[in-house]
Parts: C-alpha cells; sequence; structure tokens
C-alpha cells in the first residue's frame, strides 16, 4: 500500500519553522514565527495609527519608502521587548498542526 501524500512535500518551507526530517523535533522554533506574526502585527497597527504617514510627510516616495523599513523596525523591537501573548498562540498551534500531521502519515 502507498503512503498517503503529504501537503508538505509540495510547500515551500517557511522562515522560523524547524525541517521535521532535520531535527527530529517536528516543533516550530519557538522565537521564528510567532515573532515574525507579532511583528507583522505591530507593523499594521502602527501603519494604521499613521505612523507612516508622519514619517514621511513632505518627504515624497522616496520617504514613504523609508518610513516603512522603520515602521518595520519599530515593531520588531516591539515584538521582542513587549509581546502580547499571540505569538506563543501561533507557535502552539502550528506545533499542533504538525504533530497531527506526523501522527497522521504514521
Amino acid at each position: 500500500m502507498s503512503q498517503p501524500v503529504s501537503i508538505q512535500a509540495y510547500t515551500a518551507p517557511m522562515p522560523g519553522i524547524s525541517d521535521p526530517g532535520n531535527s527530529g523535533q517536528g516543533a516550530p522554533d519557538a522565537s521564528g514565527l510567532g515573532k515574525r506574526f507579532e511583528q507583522m502585527l505591530w507593523t499594521e497597527m502602527l501603519s494604521y495609527a499613521g505612523l507612516d504617514k508622519a514619517f514621511a510627510q513632505d518627504g515624497g516616495q522616496a520617504a514613504e519608502t523609508f518610513s516603512r523599513y522603520l515602521i518595520e523596525s519599530i515593531a520588531e523591537d516591539l515584538a521582542e521587548t513587549h509581546p502580547m501573548g499571540l505569538g506563543e498562540a501561533v507557535d502552539r498551534n502550528v506545533a499542533a498542526s504538525q504533530s497531527l500531521q506526523q501522527d497522521a502519515a504514521e
């Protein structure tokens, strides 16, 4: 009987998630995916608050581009220093999903 096809065989590896074949654990990097999720959330909240427009005021297109990088840097710092806890929830859900997929493959 042939083995079931895994969707992991057809998807690109996501940054922050360790390869189950290489590490033997099958668990996501604790600081990778969850931290990136919180960073993206902080970035969107800061942009929605108008911080990008405040940085780019009267600076043209170059200032708008630079302000996005600045906001992403601020968001990265906020995600590290003031975590919301959502990243941990994302990490737990990814780990649970991976363990279910691993159990189904066996």
